[in-house]
Parts: C-alpha cells; sequence; structure tokens
C-alpha cells in the first residue's frame, strides 16, 4: 500500500531531521500493510530525501517567501523534501506527490500547514510546467 508505505517513508525522514540518521527498524511500524516491494520504496525514498537534502532543503527554500527555512515546523519540512524528491526523481507524478504530502500533513501537523504545504509545493510544480 504506497500511501502507508509513504507515511513510514515520512516518519524515517522526520526522525532523519531530528537525530540525523535513518535505521532499518521498521518494527514500529504495521508489518502486515507493507510488503518487500513497499520497504524497498521506504528505502528509496529515505536514502534520496537523505542524499538530496541540501538539493531538496534549497527548493524549499526557494519557494518559502514567508518563512526561513530554519524556521519551518519539521514535519511540515520532512514532508515537502520527500514530496520534492518523489517529483524530482520521477518516482511519482506531482498532483499525486502533492496530495500525498498534504494528507500527511493533515495528520501530523497543523491546520494552517496544510495550505502553506499545499502552496510550497504546488508553485514548485508550477515551475517545472
Amino acid at each position: 500500500m504506497r500511501s502507508y508505505a509513504r507515511e513510514v517513508a515520512f516518519c524515517k525522514i522526520y526522525a532523519y531531521l531530528i537525530g540525523g540518521r535513518i535505521d532499518d527498524d521498521y518494527s514500529q511500524f504495521d508489518a502486515d500493510k507493507l510488503t518487500q516491494e513497499d520497504l524497498e520504496f521506504v528505502s528509496a525514498l529515505t536514502n534520496g530525501v537523505s542524499e538530496h537534502r541540501a538539493e531538496l532543503d534549497a527548493t524549499v527554500a526557494e519557494f518559502s517567501h514567508s518563512f526561513k527555512l530554519s524556521r519551518i515546523y519539521r514535519p511540515d519540512l520532512a514532508a515537502m523534501e520527500l514530496a520534492i524528491w518523489e517529483i524530482k526523481s520521477g518516482m511519482t507524478p506531482y498532483p499525486v506527490a502533492i496530495n500525498e504530502a498534504v494528507s500527511i500533513v493533515k495528520k501530523y501537523s497543523t491546520e494552517k500547514s496544510v495550505g502553506y504545504v499545499n502552496g510550497i509545493l504546488a508553485a514548485y510544480a508550477r515551475s517545472l510546467q
């Protein structure tokens, strides 16, 4: 289930933003919802974000006119890094990546963050067209 796998990747990326490392421990997640293909997807997402973090953060900063990167709420930043990596890597079409990121932000962040994240990701997507 890609949505759940993406949520797992988000949690791993958030932990990476806080702790500075990504581990391969998935014991805290529902194993019944993660196939081997899902775990490979999670790994590709988390590794991609960690390896390209400076580039992803530069993209977020470029489109975030109201906040400096250091002021962005970490769950919002994790969701945006994830979505931008999915789009840049070609893994996911931008409407799907944006929709999934907004869904994650609705679950893990604040009500005001939804519009903020959606706006930044939509501006990024427009810049690609």
